[in-house]
C-alpha cells in the first residue's frame, strides 16, 4: 500500500486529489496539508511514501516545503501543477530541490470519468514511489551563470566559435534522453555546456504533456545556447538545443533534419528516446553521442546501443548522481554505453568530445 500526503490549499481540489487516489486500491491517502509548513508537521508525524505538492499555498509555499523536506526528512515528492507560468517556475525550481516529477493539477470535467482524469495522477504516484528520494546531486545543481566561475577556455576551431551559431549541422550531433529527475540535471548540463560547441544537441525528456514549454523556458534562464522545440523539416544547426514535442516521436533524417512522427508509443513513450537515437545512429554514424540521463524503463537502452555499433560514443548517468537509476543501468547491462559518468563528469565530456570530433 502506498501511503500519500496531499499538500494543497484549496479544500475542493485536495478532496477531488483524494477522491482519485482513494480510488485506486493500492494507495491510501494518509493525511491533508494546506499549507507548506503543515505538510513538513504531517510527514515528521505520519511518514508518507509519497506526497503530493501544490505550489501557490499560503505560509511556506511549494518549493520551500520540498527544500526543507529533501534537506531534513527525504521523502519522495510529486509536483502537481497548474500550467501558469509563474507555478511553472517554481514547480520546475522544486524538481530542482529533490522533488521527483512534476504534473498538471486535476480538474473535474464534465462527462469524463474519474478514472480517466485521474490516471495520470495514479501513474505518477505509483511511478515516484518505486524509487529513493531524490536529494539534491551536489551543491553545483544551485550554480547560476552569474555566479559559477569562469570556465577555462575550450579550444575549439575558432572558426566553429559562437559567431556561426545557426549555420547547418554535418559533422556531428549531441542526443539526450531523460526521464523522471532529468530537468534539474539537464539544467546543470547544459549550462556547463560551451558555447564554443561545435554542434547541435537534441533531446527527448519524457515529461507532462503541457510542461515541455515551460521546461525549456527555465532551462533558458541558465542556458547560453538557444533552446527551442523541435519542429517538423527543421533544419539542424549548431548552437541550438531542440526538444521534443508533446506527444510525437522527434527524428533526424539523413539529410540533417528533424522530423516527427506520430506512430504508436515505443516501450509505452512517445516521444521516444530509442526513436530519436536510432535516428540520430543512422544519421551521424561514429559523429553521433549519445547519452542517457535518469529515468524508469529501459527507453534509451535500444538508442545507445544503435549509436555504439554505428561507432559514436555513448554515456549513462551513474548511480549515484541518478534520481532513478533505471535507464542507465538498462543501457550499461545490455552492454551499449562506453562511459558512465556522474552529473558533474558528463558535460567535461561533452566538451572533450566536441573537441575531438571538431
Amino acid at each position: 500500500m502506498i501511503r500519500v500526503l496531499i499538500t494543497e490549499d484549496s479544500k475542493l481540489s485536495s478532496e477531488f486529489i483524494k477522491m482519485i487516489l482513494n480510488s485506486d486500491s493500492e494507495i491510501q491517502v494518509v493525511g491533508l496539508a494546506k499549507d507548506g509548513r503543515e505538510c513538513i508537521e504531517k510527514t515528521k508525524l505520519l511518514r508518507p511514501d509519497v506526497i503530493t505538492m501544490d505550489i501557490h499555498m499560503p505560509v511556506m509555499n511549494g518549493l520551500e516545503a520540498t527544500e526543507y523536506i529533501m534537506e531534513n526528512i527525504p521523502t519522495s515528492i510529486l509536483v502537481v501543477s497548474s500550467l501558469v507560468k509563474s507555478e511553472l517556475d517554481i514547480g520546475f525550481n522544486a524538481l530542482k530541490a529533490g522533488a521527483l516529477d512534476v504534473i498538471e493539477k486535476p480538474r473535474q470535467k464534465e462527462g469524463v470519468p474519474l478514472q480517466i482524469i485521474g490516471e495520470e495522477l495514479i501513474r505518477g504516484v505509483k511511478t515516484v514511489a518505486k524509487f529513493r528520494p531524490f536529494k539534491r546531486i551536489s551543491k553545483y545543481l544551485d550554480i547560476s551563470i552569474d555566479k559559477r566561475k569562469k570556465k577555462a577556455d575550450i579550444p575549439f576551431k575558432k572558426d566553429n566559435n559562437i559567431k556561426n551559431a545557426g549555420e547547418k549541422s554535418q559533422d556531428g550531433v549531441l542526443v539526450i534522453g531523460a526521464s523522471t529527475g532529468g530537468p534539474p540535471v539537464l539544467n546543470y548540463i547544459l549550462k556547463e555546456i560551451s558555447l564554443l560547441f561545435p554542434f547541435p544537441i537534441v533531446i527527448t525528456q519524457h515529461i507532462a504533456y503541457g510542461f515541455v514549454n515551460g521546461l525549456i523556458e527555465w532551462l533558458q534562464k541558465n542556458c547560453q545556447l538557444k533552446i527551442k522545440v523541435g519542429k517538423d523539416n527543421e533544419d539542424i544547426r549548431k548552437g541550438f538545443v531542440y526538444f521534443a514535442p508533446d506527444y510525437h516521436h522527434l527524428g533526424i533524417t539523413k539529410h540533417r533534419k528533424l522530423f516527427l512522427s506520430n506512430t504508436p508509443p515505443i516501450l509505452g513513450h512517445r516521444p521516444s528516446i530509442n526513436f530519436l537515437m536510432e535516428s540520430a545512429a543512422l544519421a551521424y554514424k561514429d559523429k553521433c553521442l549519445g547519452i542517457v540521463l535518469t529515468g524508469m524503463g529501459n527507453d534509451g537502452a535500444n538508442g545507445m546501443m544503435a549509436i555504439r555499433k554505428a561507432g559514436g560514443v555513448t554515456i549513462s548517468q551513474n548511480e549515484a548522481s541518478s534520481a532513478i537509476f533505471g535507464m542507465p543501468k538498462a543501457a550499461i547491462e545490455n552492454g551499449a554505453s562506453t562511459k558512465v559518468c556522474s552529473v558533474e563528469e558528463i558535460p567535461r565530456e561533452i566538451n572533450k568530445w566536441g573537441i575531438t570530433k571538431n
